[in-house]
């Protein structure tokens, strides 16, 4: 929904910043509690990026929100019908970010 949102003019650019930052999170290898603290490493993922959904799913003017949602319901009902596809397809486009990434940090930081 947030990406429906975010790609909306009429979202706040506010709002925007904070949905990026938290799919930026979400993606991160860094997190705010390191995964060697344990049971709180993986907690704080399952609290930290839900709660800034909820926070700008929240704020979101209702027009948006109602489109957003809508948009984001036909894609996962029709996501939905082949799991396998979409989780191959999710896991393939983070595969080639993170290796984009850290060829571009060999490239110009490393080599």
């Amino acid at each position: 929904m947030l990406w429906y949102a975010f790609r909306d003019p009429r979202t706040p650019f506010v709002l925007k910043v904070a949905s990026l930052l938290a799919g930026l999170y979400l993606v991160s290898p860094f997190d705010l509690i390191p995964f060697a603290v344990p049971f709180l490493g993986v907690v704080d993922d399952l609290v930290v990026v839900p709660l800034v959904v909820s926070l700008v799913a929240g704020r979101l003017p209702p027009a948006v929100r109602e489109a957003a949602g809508d948009r984001a319901d036909r894609w996962i009902a029709r996501w939905f019908r082949r799991p396998l596809l979409a989780a191959l397809v999710i896991l393939g486009v983070l595969v080639i970010i993170w290796a984009g990434l850290l060829y571009l940090a060999y490239r110009y930081v490393i080599g």
